[in-house]
């Protein structure tokens, strides 16, 4: 997972190629034993990509469930249970093909985080939009003698990196440069695709009127590539590092419903820990606008090149339950609590690239490793940059109602109200001190959602809509005389768009 973040989540595209085929030079990453304690401060946001926000492996897909908080966990029963709760395809009776897709803005706002010329007045703004395919299902009911059943194959893009980011504002950033310096470039841009996929194979049976199980076998495939471009204040040119990740690895989802009386269910679901290999590569390239003072040209652009298949990820363990009681015939309410040990997940074999000369692109390797090419162990996963402090649990805290208008003579025209709310706890650990540099209490972000929804029903296609509303704070702080002191909070927003077709034909089984 985490995906995602990591989540969020912080920035890690295809450009690399392009950039090998223009003759730079480059050294290649080895790997080094890295140091005991690993200095993370030149591990950039740059090149990552942001999970806050995204850091809840257990969310699935669909409109009709987002539009009730994501509370589904106990009444998942179309196409996407599967994304939630497998033993919920045992209520399906019809073939039944779902598609879903979502829109994602996320906007992050710094004010007064860096000090340019004495002004720390000044304010940081990163925004990222895209839109992507969330979901794609088809299920195939079963039946067994009076016990009922289906199986499912569905693609999920668990977490997306795919849209266009720009980040206008002062932004202090250590870690470009060999020495550790300083840089204050005012405007960066992230063009990312692609993301963490999963393909899965999922059945889910009714045991007993009063017990459905369910089992999904994930398959997590491609992964993402991202280019970042920023201007280089010490030099008046630019930076560009283009990043790919390809991602490999299984888990499990293991799901129950059980049905205490006709209108109450309770739902639990456990998403299994796993290890995901990385291929990981990386091209940087820096050029400067400033001539040469004996030719009067301009320079060719410094290239660094990484590239290492011994990079890993270990996505995090995940339960939930949840409980959904149907009120009425047309009025249902649901409720949801997951945890995730984000405490458990790390990323190994990790690495970033400082400047590289081009006169030094064609010198051996020192047999110590290249002291260019940044190595690091073990850190957590997503929340690289603060890896000193290292990553806690999550709790997750979902609530939701809908309610179903009957039109139309026959009463076969649906129209589904719903509306939902939910807390989000993320695994970054926030340790910072006062002016006079005493510790202040350890702090955990939690984020805070409304969500509201809207639906058709017209005979067999269901015509499904959500919008998701997200804010958070994060404390942030700038290094003065040495401590961590709070002088900043870093706003956090995120609006999400959903929108699900679900047709389902055939016979009844």
């Amino acid at each position: 997972m985490a995906h995602a973040t990591p989540l969020k989540r912080f920035s890690a595209v295809s450009a690399a190629l392009v950039l090998l085929g223009l003759g730079a030079g480059n050294a290649r990453a080895q790997d080094p034993a890295p140091a005991a304690t690993p200095d993370t401060t030149r591990v950039n946001q740059d090149e990552l990509a942001s999970f806050y926000g995204r850091m809840n492996v257990v969310v699935g897909s669909g409109a009709r469930a987002f539009g009730m908080g994501g509370a589904f966990l106990a009444r998942a029963d179309d196409a996407t249970a599967a994304s939630w709760n497998p033993a919920g395809l045992s209520y399906l009776r019809r073939t039944e093909v779902s598609v879903v897709g979502a829109h994602n803005d996320f906007l992050q706002r710094i004010p007064k985080l860096n000090e340019v010329g004495g002004i720390s007045e000044v304010e940081t703004r990163d925004q990222l939009q895209g839109s992507v395919a969330d979901f794609i299902g088809a299920v195939y009911p079963l039946r067994m003698g009076e016990r009922t059943g289906a199986i499912q194959i569905s693609y999920q893009r668990s977490f997306s990196f795919t849209g266009s980011r720009k980040s206008e504002g002062p932004v202090g950033v250590k870690g470009f440069t060999s020495d550790g310096t300083l840089v204050l470039p005012t405007e960066f841009t992230v063009t990312g695709n692609g993301g963490f996929d999963t393909v899965s194979l999922s059945s889910g049976f009714e045991l007993h009127p009063r017990l459905r199980l369910g089992l999904s076998v994930n398959r997590w495939i491609n992964g993402f590539s991202q280019t970042v471009d920023r201007p280089d204040a010490q030099t008046g040119g630019y930076r560009r590092i283009d990043s790919t990740w390809d991602i490999s690895g299984t888990n499990f989802n293991l799901g129950a419903i059980f049905i205490p009386t006709p209108k109450l269910n309770l739902g639990a679901v456990l998403k299994t820990p796993f290890r995901a290999d990385v291929h990981l590569t990386k091209v940087r390239e820096d050029q400067t606008n400033k001539p040469d003072p004996e030719t009067g040209k301009r320079p060719l652009a410094d290239s660094n090149y990484g590239s290492s298949e011994n990079v890993s990820i270990r996505f995090p363990r995940v339960y939930g339950v949840g409980a959904s009681y149907r009120a009425t015939n047309t009025i249902t309410i649901s409720a949801d609590f997951t945890r995730t040990a984000w405490s458990e997940s790390t990323i190994d074999g990790f690495f970033s690239l400082a400047r590289r000369p081009r006169a030094a692109v064609a010198e051996p390797l020192p047999a110590t490793g290249d002291p260019l090419v940044d190595h690091y162990g073990t850190l957590p996963f997503p929340a690289v940059e603060e890896g000193a402090n290292g990553q806690a649990d999550t709790s997750q805290f979902r609530v939701g109602a809908e309610w179903v208008l009957r039109l139309g003579q026959s009463g076969n025209v649906l129209i589904p109200l719903r509306a939902g709310f939910f807390r989000d706890g993320q695994p970054v650990i926030i340790r910072l001190n006062d002016a006079n540099g005493q510790p202040l209490p350890e702090k955990q972000p939690t984020f805070s959602g409304l969500t509201a929804g809207i639906g058709m029903t017209l005979g067999g296609v269901l015509f499904d809509v959500a919008y998701i509303r997200e804010r958070g704070d994060v404390d942030a702080a700038r290094k003065n005389d040495g401590n961590n002191v709070a002088d900043a909070t870093r706003s956090i927003r995120y609006n999400r768009l959903f929108a699900s077709v679900m047709v389902r034909f055939g016979q009844r089984r």
